[in-house]
Protein backbone atom coordinates (compact mmCIF):
# COMPACT_ATOMS: atom_id res chain seq x y z
CA UNK A 1 0.00 0.00 0.00
CA UNK A 2 1.62 2.93 -0.93
CA UNK A 3 1.86 4.41 2.84
CA UNK A 4 2.62 5.55 2.84
CA UNK A 5 -0.32 8.58 -1.09
CA UNK A 6 1.57 7.55 2.60
CA UNK A 7 3.55 5.78 0.02
CA UNK A 8 2.49 4.48 1.22
CA UNK A 9 -1.16 1.92 0.20
CA UNK A 10 -0.33 2.64 -0.44
CA UNK A 11 2.37 4.20 0.93
CA UNK A 12 3.19 3.06 1.12
CA UNK A 13 1.46 5.49 0.56
CA UNK A 14 3.37 6.75 1.78
CA UNK A 15 6.89 8.35 1.32
CA UNK A 16 8.28 6.68 -1.84
CA UNK A 17 12.02 6.69 -2.71
CA UNK A 18 10.86 9.06 -5.30
CA UNK A 19 11.47 8.17 -9.08
CA UNK A 20 15.23 9.86 -7.74
CA UNK A 21 18.04 8.46 -6.28
CA UNK A 22 21.59 9.98 -6.82
CA UNK A 23 21.11 13.51 -7.05
CA UNK A 24 23.48 16.17 -6.60
CA UNK A 25 21.08 16.90 -3.28
CA UNK A 26 20.64 21.64 -3.25
CA UNK A 27 21.33 22.86 -0.11
CA UNK A 28 17.96 23.76 1.30
CA UNK A 29 17.75 27.04 3.64
CA UNK A 30 15.61 28.79 5.80
CA UNK A 31 12.78 28.33 8.12
CA UNK A 32 11.39 25.01 7.77
CA UNK A 33 13.86 23.81 4.75
CA UNK A 34 13.53 20.72 3.29
CA UNK A 35 16.05 18.49 5.41
CA UNK A 36 18.12 16.47 2.88
CA UNK A 37 20.04 13.52 3.40
CA UNK A 38 23.36 11.95 1.72
CA UNK A 39 22.78 9.26 -1.07
CA UNK A 40 25.19 6.43 -1.56
CA UNK A 41 23.82 5.24 -4.68
CA UNK A 42 25.75 7.99 -6.76
CA UNK A 43 28.42 5.70 -5.65
CA UNK A 44 27.28 2.66 -6.13
CA UNK A 45 26.61 4.32 -9.84
CA UNK A 46 29.82 5.00 -10.58
CA UNK A 47 31.95 1.83 -9.20
CA UNK A 48 30.08 -0.58 -11.39
CA UNK A 49 30.31 1.69 -14.71
CA UNK A 50 26.53 0.39 -15.76
CA UNK A 51 25.90 -0.73 -19.67
CA UNK A 52 22.83 0.72 -22.02
CA UNK A 53 20.05 -1.28 -23.46
CA UNK A 54 17.77 -4.21 -22.79
CA UNK A 55 14.50 -4.79 -21.80
CA UNK A 56 13.80 -5.70 -17.93
CA UNK A 57 10.62 -7.42 -17.55
CA UNK A 58 9.22 -7.78 -13.68
CA UNK A 59 6.50 -10.43 -12.48
CA UNK A 60 4.25 -8.44 -10.27
CA UNK A 61 0.84 -9.35 -8.34
CA UNK A 62 -1.73 -7.03 -9.66
CA UNK A 63 -5.74 -6.64 -10.79
CA UNK A 64 -7.74 -5.19 -13.30
CA UNK A 65 -7.88 -2.08 -10.92
CA UNK A 66 -4.67 -1.20 -12.11
CA UNK A 67 -4.21 2.28 -12.59
CA UNK A 68 -1.42 4.38 -14.27
CA UNK A 69 -3.61 8.12 -13.09
CA UNK A 70 -1.59 7.89 -9.55
CA UNK A 71 -2.71 11.23 -8.39
CA UNK A 72 -6.12 10.42 -8.36
CA UNK A 73 -6.48 6.31 -8.08
CA UNK A 74 -3.52 4.43 -6.93
CA UNK A 75 -3.96 1.98 -4.45
CA UNK A 76 -1.79 -0.55 -4.07
CA UNK A 77 1.87 -1.15 -4.48
CA UNK A 78 1.63 -2.12 -8.36
CA UNK A 79 -0.08 1.07 -8.87
CA UNK A 80 2.80 2.31 -7.27
CA UNK A 81 5.41 0.77 -9.48
CA UNK A 82 4.19 2.16 -12.69
CA UNK A 83 4.11 5.61 -10.82
CA UNK A 84 8.10 5.51 -9.51
CA UNK A 85 8.52 5.11 -12.88
CA UNK A 86 6.23 7.31 -15.27
CA UNK A 87 6.48 9.97 -13.13
CA UNK A 88 8.71 12.07 -10.92
CA UNK A 89 7.28 14.05 -7.64
CA UNK A 90 8.86 17.38 -6.23
CA UNK A 91 11.22 15.50 -3.55
CA UNK A 92 12.88 11.60 -3.60
CA UNK A 93 13.82 10.04 -0.41
CA UNK A 94 17.57 8.77 -0.48
CA UNK A 95 18.87 6.41 1.04
CA UNK A 96 20.06 4.43 3.96
CA UNK A 97 18.38 6.97 5.88
CA UNK A 98 14.97 8.64 5.75
CA UNK A 99 14.94 12.14 4.64
CA UNK A 100 13.56 13.84 1.57
CA UNK A 101 16.23 15.23 -0.99
CA UNK A 102 15.58 17.59 -4.20
CA UNK A 103 13.65 16.68 -7.21
CA UNK A 104 11.30 18.33 -9.34
CA UNK A 105 11.72 20.99 -6.21
CA UNK A 106 15.23 22.37 -5.52
CA UNK A 107 14.23 24.05 -2.64
CA UNK A 108 10.85 23.39 -0.37
CA UNK A 109 10.91 26.85 2.30
CA UNK A 110 8.21 27.37 4.95
CA UNK A 111 7.98 30.68 6.55
CA UNK A 112 8.76 30.95 10.92
CA UNK A 113 5.45 30.03 11.17
CA UNK A 114 5.02 27.41 9.19
CA UNK A 115 1.72 29.46 7.36
CA UNK A 116 3.14 29.56 3.41
CA UNK A 117 5.74 28.23 1.79
CA UNK A 118 7.85 28.94 -1.78
CA UNK A 119 8.31 26.03 -3.79
CA UNK A 120 11.50 26.83 -6.46
CA UNK A 121 11.80 24.69 -9.26
CA UNK A 122 13.76 22.64 -10.87
CA UNK A 123 14.60 24.14 -14.66
CA UNK A 124 15.52 22.30 -17.53
CA UNK A 125 13.26 19.66 -17.28
CA UNK A 126 10.89 17.97 -20.01
CA UNK A 127 7.53 16.23 -19.91
CA UNK A 128 7.74 12.66 -22.05
CA UNK A 129 6.10 14.97 -24.98
CA UNK A 130 8.22 17.60 -25.13
CA UNK A 131 6.51 20.43 -22.74
CA UNK A 132 9.01 22.25 -20.24
CA UNK A 133 8.28 21.63 -16.70
CA UNK A 134 6.60 25.03 -15.12
CA UNK A 135 5.41 26.44 -12.41
CA UNK A 136 1.94 26.32 -14.30
CA UNK A 137 2.11 22.90 -13.97
CA UNK A 138 3.06 22.27 -10.02
CA UNK A 139 0.07 24.42 -9.79
CA UNK A 140 -2.51 22.50 -12.09
CA UNK A 141 -1.15 19.05 -10.32
CA UNK A 142 -1.99 20.77 -6.75
CA UNK A 143 -5.51 21.67 -8.19
CA UNK A 144 -6.26 18.22 -9.57
CA UNK A 145 -4.82 16.60 -6.08
CA UNK A 146 -6.94 19.30 -4.27
CA UNK A 147 -10.44 19.12 -6.10
CA UNK A 148 -12.74 18.70 -3.68
CA UNK A 149 -15.23 17.00 -6.49
CA UNK A 150 -13.02 14.35 -6.97
CA UNK A 151 -9.86 14.53 -4.81
CA UNK A 152 -6.64 12.66 -5.18
CA UNK A 153 -4.76 9.99 -2.71
CA UNK A 154 -2.85 12.81 -1.29
CA UNK A 155 -5.20 14.82 -0.64
CA UNK A 156 -5.77 14.68 3.20
CA UNK A 157 -1.77 15.05 2.88
CA UNK A 158 -1.77 17.71 0.89
CA UNK A 159 -4.65 19.58 2.79
CA UNK A 160 -2.31 22.37 4.51
CA UNK A 161 -2.28 24.27 0.44
CA UNK A 162 -5.21 26.23 -0.14
CA UNK A 163 -5.47 25.70 -4.29
CA UNK A 164 -7.49 28.69 -4.26
CA UNK A 165 -4.00 30.45 -2.91
CA UNK A 166 -1.18 29.28 -5.18
CA UNK A 167 0.81 32.65 -6.73
CA UNK A 168 2.83 31.68 -9.95
CA UNK A 169 5.95 34.31 -9.22
CA UNK A 170 7.76 33.18 -12.38
CA UNK A 171 7.86 30.41 -14.36
CA UNK A 172 9.79 28.43 -11.75
CA UNK A 173 8.70 30.05 -8.51
CA UNK A 174 5.19 29.44 -7.01
CA UNK A 175 3.97 30.58 -3.51
CA UNK A 176 1.36 29.05 -1.47
CA UNK A 177 -0.57 30.20 1.51
CA UNK A 178 -1.69 27.47 3.63
CA UNK A 179 -4.75 26.61 5.21
CA UNK A 180 -3.36 26.18 8.63
CA UNK A 181 0.33 25.41 9.69
CA UNK A 182 2.14 22.27 8.08
CA UNK A 183 6.45 22.33 9.41
CA UNK A 184 5.58 18.86 7.35
CA UNK A 185 5.07 20.42 4.26
CA UNK A 186 8.17 19.44 2.80
CA UNK A 187 8.47 15.72 3.46
CA UNK A 188 4.67 15.18 2.48
CA UNK A 189 6.09 14.62 -1.36
CA UNK A 190 8.16 11.94 -2.83
CA UNK A 191 5.31 9.25 -3.66
CA UNK A 192 3.61 9.01 -6.79
CA UNK A 193 0.45 10.20 -5.47
CA UNK A 194 1.82 13.50 -5.29
CA UNK A 195 2.85 12.73 -8.80
CA UNK A 196 3.53 16.30 -11.02
CA UNK A 197 1.70 16.06 -14.63
CA UNK A 198 1.50 18.67 -17.22
CA UNK A 199 -1.10 21.01 -17.85
CA UNK A 200 -4.09 19.12 -19.45
CA UNK A 201 -3.08 15.84 -18.16
CA UNK A 202 -4.82 12.90 -19.82
CA UNK A 203 -4.67 9.78 -17.69
CA UNK A 204 -5.60 7.56 -21.17
CA UNK A 205 -2.55 8.71 -22.76
CA UNK A 206 -0.17 9.37 -19.22
CA UNK A 207 2.58 11.90 -19.63
CA UNK A 208 5.45 12.31 -16.78
CA UNK A 209 8.84 13.47 -16.40
CA UNK A 210 9.91 10.20 -15.18
CA UNK A 211 12.73 8.00 -16.71
CA UNK A 212 10.32 6.16 -18.98
CA UNK A 213 7.35 6.94 -21.08
CA UNK A 214 4.30 5.18 -21.53
CA UNK A 215 3.57 2.72 -24.30
CA UNK A 216 0.75 0.67 -23.22
CA UNK A 217 -1.11 -0.28 -20.20
CA UNK A 218 -3.57 -3.48 -19.76
CA UNK A 219 -5.14 -3.39 -16.20
CA UNK A 220 -4.42 -7.08 -15.07
CA UNK A 221 -2.09 -7.77 -17.56
CA UNK A 222 1.05 -6.12 -18.46
CA UNK A 223 2.45 -2.62 -18.58
CA UNK A 224 5.25 -1.38 -21.29
CA UNK A 225 7.50 1.73 -21.07
CA UNK A 226 10.25 2.89 -22.99
CA UNK A 227 13.50 4.66 -22.21
CA UNK A 228 12.55 8.69 -21.86
CA UNK A 229 15.80 9.94 -23.93
CA UNK A 230 15.49 13.11 -22.42
CA UNK A 231 15.24 12.30 -19.04
CA UNK A 232 17.07 15.46 -16.40
CA UNK A 233 19.00 12.65 -14.33
CA UNK A 234 21.99 12.99 -16.83
CA UNK A 235 22.57 9.34 -18.09
CA UNK A 236 19.35 7.36 -16.97
CA UNK A 237 17.71 5.62 -17.38
CA UNK A 238 20.10 2.43 -18.65
CA UNK A 239 17.29 -0.08 -20.10
CA UNK A 240 15.79 0.78 -23.35
CA UNK A 241 12.37 -0.72 -21.96
CA UNK A 242 10.54 -1.65 -19.21
CA UNK A 243 7.90 -4.34 -18.93
CA UNK A 244 5.42 -5.39 -15.85
CA UNK A 245 3.77 -8.43 -16.42
CA UNK A 246 0.43 -8.86 -13.64
CA UNK A 247 -0.06 -12.22 -11.95
CA UNK A 248 -2.33 -13.50 -8.95
CA UNK A 249 -0.45 -15.26 -6.94
CA UNK A 250 3.32 -16.17 -6.55
CA UNK A 251 3.46 -19.78 -7.80
CA UNK A 252 2.45 -18.57 -11.42
CA UNK A 253 5.22 -16.11 -10.80
CA UNK A 254 8.06 -18.08 -9.50
CA UNK A 255 7.02 -20.77 -12.80
CA UNK A 256 7.20 -17.50 -15.00
CA UNK A 257 10.63 -16.38 -13.37
CA UNK A 258 12.22 -20.10 -14.13
CA UNK A 259 10.96 -20.29 -17.38
CA UNK A 260 12.52 -17.16 -18.43
CA UNK A 261 9.19 -14.74 -19.17
CA UNK A 262 10.54 -12.54 -16.41
CA UNK A 263 13.53 -11.13 -15.03
CA UNK A 264 12.86 -10.02 -11.58
CA UNK A 265 10.34 -10.62 -9.22
CA UNK A 266 9.03 -9.00 -5.92
CA UNK A 267 8.06 -9.59 -2.17
CA UNK A 268 8.30 -13.08 -3.00
CA UNK A 269 7.35 -15.61 -0.31
CA UNK A 270 10.39 -16.91 1.16
CA UNK A 271 9.46 -20.89 1.26
CA UNK A 272 9.66 -20.45 -2.54
CA UNK A 273 13.58 -19.27 -2.41
CA UNK A 274 14.43 -22.94 -2.42
CA UNK A 275 13.26 -23.78 -5.56
CA UNK A 276 14.46 -21.05 -7.20
CA UNK A 277 17.95 -21.44 -5.97
CA UNK A 278 17.92 -25.01 -6.70
CA UNK A 279 17.51 -23.81 -10.53
CA UNK A 280 20.90 -21.31 -10.00
CA UNK A 281 21.05 -18.35 -12.20
CA UNK A 282 19.04 -15.83 -9.62
CA UNK A 283 20.18 -13.27 -7.13
CA UNK A 284 18.15 -12.69 -3.76
CA UNK A 285 17.73 -9.63 -2.07
CA UNK A 286 16.64 -9.05 1.59
CA UNK A 287 15.33 -5.38 2.29
CA UNK A 288 15.06 -4.65 6.25
CA UNK A 289 12.77 -1.85 7.08
CA UNK A 290 9.35 -0.93 8.93
CA UNK A 291 7.81 -2.11 6.33
CA UNK A 292 4.35 -4.16 8.09
CA UNK A 293 1.11 -5.86 7.56
CA UNK A 294 -0.76 -4.82 10.50
CA UNK A 295 -4.31 -6.69 11.05
CA UNK A 296 -6.42 -3.44 11.25
CA UNK A 297 -9.78 -3.40 13.43
CA UNK A 298 -12.65 -0.69 12.53
CA UNK A 299 -12.81 1.34 15.57
CA UNK A 300 -16.45 2.98 14.27
CA UNK A 301 -18.14 -0.98 14.52
CA UNK A 302 -18.55 -3.48 16.98
CA UNK A 303 -17.09 -4.38 19.04
CA UNK A 304 -13.46 -2.77 18.24
CA UNK A 305 -15.48 0.11 18.97
CA UNK A 306 -14.52 -0.81 22.66
CA UNK A 307 -10.60 -0.10 22.73
CA UNK A 308 -10.57 -2.78 25.81
CA UNK A 309 -11.84 -5.50 22.47
CA UNK A 310 -8.70 -3.56 20.56
CA UNK A 311 -6.74 -4.41 23.71
CA UNK A 312 -7.42 -7.87 24.01
CA UNK A 313 -6.93 -9.06 20.48
CA UNK A 314 -3.65 -7.58 20.69
CA UNK A 315 -3.10 -10.13 23.84
CA UNK A 316 -4.08 -13.18 21.69
CA UNK A 317 -1.27 -12.16 19.23
CA UNK A 318 2.18 -14.81 19.14
CA UNK A 319 4.66 -12.66 18.13
CA UNK A 320 7.17 -14.96 18.04
CA UNK A 321 5.15 -17.31 16.88
CA UNK A 322 4.36 -15.03 13.90
CA UNK A 323 7.62 -14.38 12.93
CA UNK A 324 8.52 -18.14 12.62
CA UNK A 325 5.09 -19.47 11.29
CA UNK A 326 3.90 -16.50 8.72
CA UNK A 327 7.35 -15.22 7.86
CA UNK A 328 9.84 -17.84 7.65
CA UNK A 329 11.47 -16.00 10.20
CA UNK A 330 12.06 -13.12 7.80
CA UNK A 331 10.73 -10.24 10.16
CA UNK A 332 10.92 -8.33 13.83
CA UNK A 333 8.52 -8.42 16.19
CA UNK A 334 6.09 -5.22 16.40
CA UNK A 335 4.40 -3.31 19.25
CA UNK A 336 1.16 -2.67 17.71
CA UNK A 337 2.89 1.32 16.84
CA UNK A 338 3.14 1.70 12.62
CA UNK A 339 6.34 3.57 11.42
CA UNK A 340 9.45 2.50 13.54
CA UNK A 341 11.88 4.42 11.47
CA UNK A 342 10.44 7.87 12.43
CA UNK A 343 13.27 9.38 15.37
CA UNK A 344 10.48 9.91 17.78
CA UNK A 345 9.24 6.28 17.61
CA UNK A 346 9.27 5.23 21.70
CA UNK A 347 10.55 2.40 23.40
CA UNK A 348 7.44 1.24 25.24
CA UNK A 349 7.10 -2.28 26.94
CA UNK A 350 7.07 -4.99 24.16
CA UNK A 351 3.86 -6.44 24.35
CA UNK A 352 2.94 -10.38 24.64
CA UNK A 353 0.76 -13.12 24.26
CA UNK A 354 -1.30 -12.69 27.60
CA UNK A 355 -4.42 -14.86 27.21
CA UNK A 356 -5.65 -14.49 31.00
CA UNK A 357 -5.60 -10.95 30.66
CA UNK A 358 -7.24 -11.16 27.22
CA UNK A 359 -10.33 -13.05 28.24
CA UNK A 360 -10.67 -10.51 31.27
CA UNK A 361 -10.85 -7.57 29.06
CA UNK A 362 -13.38 -9.25 26.74
CA UNK A 363 -15.37 -10.47 29.71
CA UNK A 364 -15.26 -6.90 30.81
CA UNK A 365 -16.70 -5.60 27.53
CA UNK A 366 -19.51 -7.65 27.20
CA UNK A 367 -18.44 -10.56 25.12
CA UNK A 368 -17.53 -13.06 28.16
CA UNK A 369 -20.04 -15.53 26.33
CA UNK A 370 -17.99 -15.70 23.11
CA UNK A 371 -17.06 -13.87 20.19
CA UNK A 372 -16.62 -14.43 16.34
CA UNK A 373 -15.33 -12.42 13.92
CA UNK A 374 -14.07 -12.21 9.65
CA UNK A 375 -10.53 -11.71 8.64
CA UNK A 376 -11.10 -10.19 5.06
CA UNK A 377 -7.75 -10.45 3.28
CA UNK A 378 -6.20 -11.15 -0.17
CA UNK A 379 -2.96 -12.11 -1.99
CA UNK A 380 -2.45 -8.41 -2.21
CA UNK A 381 0.94 -8.40 -0.36
CA UNK A 382 2.97 -11.26 -0.07
CA UNK A 383 2.46 -13.02 3.31
CA UNK A 384 -0.79 -11.55 4.08
CA UNK A 385 -2.97 -14.80 3.67
CA UNK A 386 -0.28 -16.57 5.56
CA UNK A 387 -0.29 -14.28 8.30
CA UNK A 388 -3.96 -14.12 8.59
CA UNK A 389 -4.41 -17.90 9.06
CA UNK A 390 -1.78 -17.90 11.60
CA UNK A 391 -3.25 -15.23 13.81
CA UNK A 392 -6.44 -17.30 12.91
CA UNK A 393 -5.18 -20.54 14.36
CA UNK A 394 -3.10 -18.81 17.22
CA UNK A 395 -6.36 -17.68 18.50
CA UNK A 396 -8.26 -20.97 18.30
CA UNK A 397 -5.44 -22.77 20.18
CA UNK A 398 -5.27 -19.50 23.12
CA UNK A 399 -9.15 -20.82 23.64
CA UNK A 400 -10.03 -17.38 25.01
CA UNK A 401 -13.36 -17.69 23.68
CA UNK A 402 -12.70 -15.92 20.41
CA UNK A 403 -13.12 -17.56 16.98
CA UNK A 404 -11.30 -15.68 13.64
CA UNK A 405 -12.73 -16.67 10.33
CA UNK A 406 -10.62 -16.02 7.43
CA UNK A 407 -12.02 -15.02 4.39
CA UNK A 408 -9.98 -14.98 1.46
CA UNK A 409 -11.14 -12.57 -1.44
CA UNK A 410 -9.68 -11.63 -4.78
CA UNK A 411 -7.51 -8.67 -5.31
CA UNK A 412 -9.87 -6.69 -7.20
CA UNK A 413 -12.58 -7.09 -4.24
CA UNK A 414 -10.33 -6.78 -1.81
CA UNK A 415 -9.38 -3.24 -3.28
CA UNK A 416 -12.65 -1.65 -4.51
CA UNK A 417 -13.89 -1.58 -0.41
CA UNK A 418 -10.09 -2.18 1.24
CA UNK A 419 -11.36 0.70 3.79
CA UNK A 420 -14.32 -0.86 4.19
CA UNK A 421 -14.01 -4.15 6.00
CA UNK A 422 -14.71 -4.15 9.22
CA UNK A 423 -11.84 -6.44 10.29
CA UNK A 424 -9.16 -6.09 7.70
CA UNK A 425 -5.41 -6.45 6.70
CA UNK A 426 -2.94 -3.46 5.46
CA UNK A 427 0.57 -3.46 3.98
CA UNK A 428 2.52 -0.25 4.43
CA UNK A 429 5.73 1.16 3.55
CA UNK A 430 7.73 2.53 6.68
CA UNK A 431 7.06 6.33 6.97
CA UNK A 432 7.26 9.16 9.54
CA UNK A 433 4.45 9.51 11.56
CA UNK A 434 3.95 13.24 10.80
CA UNK A 435 3.20 12.88 7.45
CA UNK A 436 1.28 9.14 7.33
CA UNK A 437 -0.86 10.41 10.11
CA UNK A 438 -2.84 12.05 7.48
CA UNK A 439 -3.39 9.71 5.03
CA UNK A 440 -3.60 6.54 7.32
CA UNK A 441 -5.37 8.37 10.79
CA UNK A 442 -7.52 11.46 10.02
CA UNK A 443 -10.56 11.69 9.44
CA UNK A 444 -11.56 11.46 5.92
CA UNK A 445 -7.72 10.02 4.95
CA UNK A 446 -8.38 7.89 1.90
CA UNK A 447 -5.99 5.30 3.02
CA UNK A 448 -8.13 5.22 6.93
CA UNK A 449 -8.99 1.59 7.01
CA UNK A 450 -9.77 1.34 10.40
CA UNK A 451 -11.59 4.66 10.74
CA UNK A 452 -9.79 5.76 13.38
CA UNK A 453 -11.37 9.52 14.98
CA UNK A 454 -9.57 10.29 17.97
CA UNK A 455 -9.67 14.10 19.02
CA UNK A 456 -6.32 13.37 21.36
CA UNK A 457 -4.34 12.24 18.69
CA UNK A 458 -5.88 14.52 16.02
CA UNK A 459 -4.63 17.47 18.69
CA UNK A 460 -1.72 16.49 18.85
CA UNK A 461 -1.07 16.12 14.90
CA UNK A 462 -2.31 19.36 14.40
CA UNK A 463 -0.26 21.11 17.24
CA UNK A 464 3.27 19.18 15.70
CA UNK A 465 2.49 20.89 12.46
CA UNK A 466 2.73 24.41 13.74
CA UNK A 467 6.32 23.82 15.62
CA UNK A 468 9.01 23.87 13.08
CA UNK A 469 11.79 22.84 15.00
CA UNK A 470 11.64 18.47 15.44
CA UNK A 471 13.09 19.16 19.24
CA UNK A 472 9.59 21.02 19.58
CA UNK A 473 7.41 18.44 17.72
CA UNK A 474 8.71 15.89 19.94
CA UNK A 475 6.16 15.63 23.04
CA UNK A 476 3.39 15.88 20.39
CA UNK A 477 4.09 13.05 18.20
CA UNK A 478 4.91 10.94 20.93
CA UNK A 479 1.70 11.60 22.35
CA UNK A 480 0.44 9.77 19.38
CA UNK A 481 2.47 6.87 19.26
CA UNK A 482 1.83 6.39 23.57
CA UNK A 483 -2.15 6.02 21.90
CA UNK A 484 -1.42 4.02 19.14
CA UNK A 485 0.44 1.29 22.03
CA UNK A 486 -2.50 1.62 24.58
CA UNK A 487 -5.65 1.61 22.41
CA UNK A 488 -4.55 2.24 18.92
CA UNK A 489 -6.63 0.57 16.22
CA UNK A 490 -3.98 -2.22 14.33
CA UNK A 491 -2.29 -5.04 15.53
CA UNK A 492 1.16 -4.22 14.55
CA UNK A 493 2.53 -7.85 14.78
CA UNK A 494 5.98 -7.59 13.06
CA UNK A 495 7.72 -5.87 10.40
CA UNK A 496 8.71 -7.74 7.82
CA UNK A 497 11.44 -8.14 5.47
CA UNK A 498 11.00 -7.43 1.56
CA UNK A 499 12.45 -10.73 -0.40
CA UNK A 500 13.27 -10.10 -4.04
CA UNK A 501 14.50 -12.18 -6.58
CA UNK A 502 15.90 -11.16 -10.09
CA UNK A 503 18.27 -12.92 -12.87
CA UNK A 504 21.74 -12.62 -12.46
CA UNK A 505 21.86 -10.84 -15.83
CA UNK A 506 21.10 -8.19 -14.67
CA UNK A 507 22.24 -5.40 -12.11
CA UNK A 508 21.55 -1.90 -10.04
CA UNK A 509 19.02 -2.92 -7.57
CA UNK A 510 19.65 -1.53 -4.05
CA UNK A 511 17.69 -2.13 -1.43
CA UNK A 512 15.13 1.18 -0.28
CA UNK A 513 15.79 0.37 3.52
CA UNK A 514 14.38 4.07 4.26
CA UNK A 515 10.59 2.55 3.44
CA UNK A 516 10.68 -0.84 2.41
CA UNK A 517 9.67 -0.89 -0.80
CA UNK A 518 10.59 -3.78 -2.79
CA UNK A 519 13.26 -3.98 -5.55
CA UNK A 520 15.37 -1.06 -4.35
CA UNK A 521 11.74 1.43 -4.19
CA UNK A 522 11.06 -0.04 -7.93
CA UNK A 523 13.94 2.77 -8.97
CA UNK A 524 14.23 0.69 -12.50
CA UNK A 525 16.11 3.75 -13.98
CA UNK A 526 19.13 2.59 -11.26
CA UNK A 527 18.66 -0.87 -13.05
CA UNK A 528 20.89 -1.93 -16.06
CA UNK A 529 21.31 -5.75 -17.89
CA UNK A 530 24.80 -7.42 -18.33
Amino acid sequence: MPDHEALDRREFLTRSAGAMGALGAAALVGPGALRTRPSELAKIEAAAKPKRGGTLIIGSLGSTTDTVDNQLKASSNMDQERGQNLYDSLTYIPDPSYGHAPALAEHIILNATATSATFYLRKGVEFHNGKTFTADDLIFSLQRILNPAAPGKAHTSLASINPNALAKVNDYVVTAELNFPDAFLPARFGSAQTAIVPVGFDPTHPVGTGPFMFQSFTPGSQSTFVRNPNYWVEGQPYLDELQIIDFADDTSRVAALLAGQVHAIDGIDPSLLPEIKAHGGFSTMVTKSGYYQPITMRTDLAPFNDARVRQAFRLLVDRPGMVKQAYGNRARIGNDMPDPTDPNYPTFPQRHQDIKKAKSLLKAAGYGNGLNVTLTTSPNDVDLVNSALVFAQQVQQANAGVTVTVNQITNAAYNAQFTKWPFTQGYWAANLIGTSYASRFLGGGPNNDSHWNDPVTDQAYFAALKEIEPSKQKKYLEDIFQVFYESGPDIAHTFKDQVDVFTDNFQGFTPAVSNGWSLGGYRYRLVWSK
